[in-house]
């Protein structure tokens, strides 16, 4: 299995598909965002120091001011927070933030229309629905960092085909759910001998086939190629399950086998199941090891890539900053105390959500309790008791007639 020693342009060349992610990137005014290109050309994710943060502070005051020039909500918000400076990482919390749902009602661009390289929205079916129009660089950086971030973590393998079930949705080029898009791309990371969805395109939307997905892992156990399962955690779990009920007993998937999922579970937490308890599963069934299944977490307005280490905790990357908010007051907290997350990312051109406040409820840890020295946070779930959709639980509503 390849690791992060081997160079982009080796992996390019061992693998092609993911020669688009490890491209050079421009950003839209080279001049006027010059510490932006420079911050989101560093290929290490978890590099840290003190020139990483001086550096992380000229590329935001350079996206601040990209988005006061161009979006009429942020230079509101920038004026009503008395213009705050930021002359230091110990600043970022002063800056104003956009909260994730004000996109859901919104146009909040930053661009004009003919720079839209890529329309996404964060929910398929009914409810509040995000969507976003991103530029060239906005999504291609985003999309490198994702693939820094996976080389970082061990997780390219050039070498094997591997079997692919992915529990998301099969493509349709009318998709335009931003979900979609991810878990397709997590495809790009092994070469692909088979793949096989859990959402099958039915030429009139999509439908949950979770025979489909058991009788192509008992299928792939019997191959000598890895497995790799990409998807909505909720899809997983129900294929578990169903082989729990079909009794079939548990597989032996090649070594090298891998989980990913991303997206969430369906809206009410009380359908979740907890992540020890679903990595055991996973184990038990399909014998993946703990360390080979890992959960990613992010948003269509928020496309920058967080991926578990083997610890299972999701480390802040050079490129991003995370806060966490006090629920009452907004106020931020110091590690180890709950509170909304917030995302300071000066990547991101194509909309203000370069300081952006989630709906949910997390913990940020300081660095030092593994491997990788950047802080890292846990999600604790959905703030709120109003029903707030997402990509995941516009799938998940497939799973209703199951």
């Amino acid at each position: 299995m390849t690791t992060a020693v081997f160079t982009d342009a080796d992996l390019a060349t061992s693998l092609p598909s993911l020669a688009k992610y490890f491209r050079p990137m421009t950003v839209p005014a080279p001049e006027a965002l010059a510490h932006v290109q420079q911050l989101c050309d560093l290929s290490d994710p978890f590099v840290t120091g003190e020139h990483i943060d001086a550096l992380f502070t000229a590329a935001m005051r350079e996206i601040n001011t990209w988005h006061i020039d161009r979006s009429p909500l942020y230079r509101s918000l920038w004026n009503s927070a008395g213009e705050p400076a930021v002359r230091s990482v110990q600043d970022l919390h002063r800056l104003p933030f956009v909260h994730v749902n004000l996109f859901k009602r919104h146009a909040l661009g930053s661009i004009p229309v003919p720079d839209i390289a890529l329309r996404l929205t964060s929910s398929g079916t009914g409810g509040e629905r995000t969507e976003i129009g991103f530029d060239t660089w906005s999504i291609g950086s985003a999309q490198r960092m994702d693939a820094w971030t996976i080389k970082a973590l061990g997780l390219i393998d050039t070498d094997r085909p591997a079997n692919y079930l992915v529990c998301g949705y099969e493509p349709d080029p009318r998709l335009t759910v931003g979900a979609a898009h991810g878990l397709n791309e997590l495809c790009d990371f092994s070469p692909v001998a088979s793949a096989v969805h859990a959402l099958r395109n039915t030429g009139d939307g999509h439908e949950f086939s979770p025979m489909g997905s058991v009788d192509a892992l008992v299928d792939f156990a019997s191959r000598d190629q890895p497995v790799r399962i990409v998807g909505f955690p909720a899809f997983v779990h129900a294929v578990l399950e169903r082989m729990r009920t079909m009794g079939i007993p548990p597989l032996h998937l090649p070594e090298g086998s891998l989980v990913l999922t991303g997206g969430g579970w369906k809206g009410h937490a009380d359908r979740a199941v907890g992540k020890p308890a679903f990595r055991e599963a996973i184990s038990a069934q399909l014998g993946i090891p703990d360390d080979r299944i890992r959960d990613c977490y992010g948003s269509v307005e928020h496309c920058l890539p967080y991926i578990e280490c083997a610890d299972h905790h999701f480390h802040v990357p050079v490129w991003s900053r995370c806060i966490v908010r006090d629920v009452r007051t907004l106020e931020p907290l110091p590690y180890g105390r709950p509170g909304y997350l917030q995302f300071i990312a000066p990547s991101i051109t194509a909309l203000p959500a370069h300081s952006i406040l989630m709906a949910d409820l997390g913990t940020l840890h300081e660095p030092g309790s593994c491997a990788i020295g950047t802080p890292w946070f846990e999600v604790h779930g959905r703030a709120g008791v109003r029903r707030n959709r997402s990509c995941a639980v516009a799938a998940a509503d497939l799973l209703e007639n199951q």
